[in-house]
């Protein structure tokens, strides 16, 4: 049945309609007769899926509206199965870890038995800033969840030691109860303050049935000086004022990423319960840090220096030709092929035979090969944002000829190999930038040392694309067949993997 609505005008207890039929609002000025409004931004208007969707704003507990300020500190994926040993510690009594199909799993053994415990930390600690909020999210799903007498769980916390079966002694955590029972926790100094989480009406991850620990869910927490926040699947789950008694929620004010499933020393748990973790990230929020993009990489493990998550080989990018107490391999000089194994490397340590060539020749000196992205390695940009010639030092006497070490790099490229100037289809060549050089007069005796020098591109980093070359090029400019004697010196990259 439809209600008639007319002009009112302006007479008490009637509603007012403009000339063009619409009824005129007027929100109440008495605060005590005001209601609210939503505030939401439409990302659909349902042409698609046929029901409009709408995504409230957000604001954070000291009342700022989030606008893209936010900088992540640290995510990780857990793809392949090669641990990121790099940016994780994996600590393991009785039980163990393993990583396979997106997951890391704690108990991967499916143990039961008392005083067990498996440990996943990062080795970075996360700041909490006061009114600036800390966001630690992470995407899990847990096996035997209510297994009697384990206990998971997972928040930036401290442990007494790396494979402690007590409780954490410092941090803002989520902890699944031997009974099943989920818990948002505080804890000052070892001092806990606790409350239950009633997931009744929490939905599931996909909004298909109900929400279940053994399906994966996203869980948040979002710490301020002031009060901490859990969620789950999106939906306020539990908040922890500071007690008055305490300065702050936690004692110390960085806390590493953690999460851990363990079994008590005394009884043996009812079944094995284990936790899945797919994905983490933690980040700061409403802090206008300026912090540059390559720093807040870098933070997250992803230095040119580090080794890559899902990578084989422990070895690090620079370490290949930097031995502890080892002089760099001899040096086969080519333009087609690396010098030495251990020259697949972002820079180190080199030492070379003066080459003994009327004609010039670009050498490779040093070469890397970005991992190629896969389903189960994180394919990563690199960039590079400054390349150091360190000084060379005559090793062995250069010959009645000088000598002037040319330096280059060149990026990119899909194949090692120095020959190929120019792409095709499939292909792309070096691109290639000069970076100065250090001469060395004729007969230059043993210890005689030529400057080094850094290039700068942190305005406009070179890159190189996952399953690309980036190589350093080397041309002594001596014209002499007869040459002889030998170099040694250094060469660092700067950068990091996006």
């Amino acid at each position: 049945m439809g209600v008639q609505i007319k002009g009112g005008n302006n007479s008490a207890g009637l509603a007012n309609v403009t000339s063009t039929y619409d009824l005129q609002v007027v929100t109440p000025t008495v605060v005590d007769d005001a209601g609210f409004a939503h505030m939401s931004s439409q990302i659909d208007d349902g042409t698609v899926l046929g029901t409009p969707t709408s995504i409230p704003s957000e604001v954070s507990d000291d009342y700022r509206l989030r606008v893209g300020q936010d900088q992540t500190m640290f995510n990780l994926a857990f793809e392949g199965t090669n641990q990121a040993s790099s940016v994780l510690q994996f600590n393991t009594a009785a039980y163990t870890i393993a990583q396979a199909s997106g997951f890391v799993t704690l108990n991967s053994s499916n143990t039961a038995v008392a005083s067990s415990v498996a440990a996943v930390r990062s080795y970075r600690m996360f700041p909490l800033f006061g009114t600036y909020p800390t966001y630690c999210e992470m995407w899990l799903r847990e096996a035997n969840y209510d297994a009697t007498f384990a206990i998971s769980e997972w928040g930036l916390f401290h442990l007494a030691s790396t494979t402690s079966i007590i409780a954490p002694t410092d941090g803002v955590f989520f902890r699944r109860l031997a009974s099943g029972n989920l818990r948002a926790i505080a804890s000052f100094g070892g001092i806990e303050t606790p409350v239950d989480i009633d997931t009744t009406n929490v939905p599931p991850r996909d909004e298909v049935g109900s929400y279940a620990p053994t399906e994966v869910s996203h869980y948040l927490i979002v710490i301020h000086n002031d009060v901490a926040r859990f969620w789950i699947n999106d939906v306020l789950v539990a908040s922890i004022p500071c007690p008055s008694s305490q300065p702050s929620l936690a004692s110390a004010s960085q806390a590493p990423l953690h999460f851990r499933t363990y079994v008590p020393a005394g009884s043996n748990a009812g079944a094995a319960k284990k936790i899945e973790v797919a994905w983490v990230n933690v980040s700061q929020g409403d802090m206008n840090t300026n912090k540059p993009w390559g720093h807040a990489m870098v933070g997250g493990g992803g230095g040119s220096y580090q080794v890559q998550p899902g990578t084989a080989s422990l070895t690090l990018p620079i370490t290949a030709n930097y031995v502890v107490n080892a002089a760099p391999a001899a040096m086969t000089l080519s333009n087609t092929a690396l010098p030495a194994a251990t020259y697949a490397s972002l820079g180190g340590q080199y030492q070379f035979t003066v080459p003994a060539t009327a004609a010039e020749t670009d050498f490779i000196m040093f070469s890397y090969q970005n991992p190629i992205g896969s389903a189960t390695l994180p394919g990563k940009t690199l960039y590079i944002t400054a390349v150091r010639i360190g000084e060379a030092v005559v090793t062995t006497i250069l010959s009645a000829h000088y000598h002037y070490l040319q330096w280059g790099i060149g990026a990119n490229a899909t194949s090692l190999t120095l020959a190929t100037v120019s792409d095709t289809a499939t292909t792309t060549a070096y691109r290639r930038v000069t970076l100065g050089g250090q001469g060395f007069l004729v007969s230059a005796p043993v210890g005689t040392t030529s400057p080094g020098f850094q290039v700068d591109f942190s305005s406009a980093p070179l890159i190189c694309a996952p399953g690309n070359f980036v190589t350093v090029i080397m041309r002594d400019i001596s014209n002499a067949a007869t040459a002889t004697g030998a170099i040694r010196g250094n060469v660092t990259i700067i950068g990091y993997f996006e």
